[in-house]
């Protein structure tokens, strides 16, 4: 049986997946996880961090099969592997050599793919900002200061007059109705907020 779902196309295996099918996944699975493994060792340069990461986008993937609606696992994937990457950074479970390390190899590979890569932070930004303007008006003040200039809870209640919780939960509201609004794209960018 294994043998015959090699043979699926990736649009199809979605199908299945979305109907609870367990042997869909395990071929998504096994046909992108070296891939996305790869992808994050580019940047984590750590073995346990990247499988972490990985088996976690993986395991949200089949838990929210019914939310999401994607054509391409291979980017979408590699997308959210990305922004966990992301987090894993932001929330300084890497050292700053890594970082260092990083940036002088980037640096030195300015080729087409870190083009590409520039290019899906663009695009993602752009999404996140069309949203931002669609929220109230508190709501939206909170969320920008938030993410695009990287306020603390702290400084944003402290530039507003208002209380942290306030600033905690105008937040959630605002990530709440991110994922709601963008459905499909909720699963990556839930690793950027």
């Amino acid at each position: 049986m294994e043998r015959e779902y090699i043979k699926y196309n990736d649009g199809f295996l979605l199908s299945l997946i979305k109907k609870g099918d367990k042997e869909a996944f395990n071929t998504i699975y096994r046909r992108y996880w070296e891939y996305l493994y790869t992808s994050a060792n580019y940047i984590l340069q750590d073995r346990d961090a990247c499988m972490d990461v990985v088996q976690e986008v993986f395991v949200w993937f089949w838990e929210n099969r019914n939310q999401w609606n994607i054509s391409s696992p291979k980017s979408y994937l590699a997308t959210a592997v990305k922004f966990k990457v992301t987090n894993v950074i932001r929330r300084g479970k890497i050292k700053d050599t890594i970082l260092e390390d990083l940036k002088e190899r980037m640096s030195m590979e300015a080729n087409i793919s870190s083009t590409e890569a520039e290019m899906e932070v663009m695009e993602l930004k752009q999404i996140i900002r069309e949203f931002s303007v669609q929220l109230p008006v508190r709501c939206q003040e909170v969320f920008r200061l938030s993410r695009f200039e990287h306020l603390t809870n702290k400084e944003i209640a402290q530039r507003l007059g208002i209380s942290e919780k306030t600033v905690e939960n105008q937040i959630t509201i605002a990530l709440r109705k991110l994922r709601t609004t963008l459905g499909h794209m909720a699963f990556w960018l839930v690793f950027f907020m």
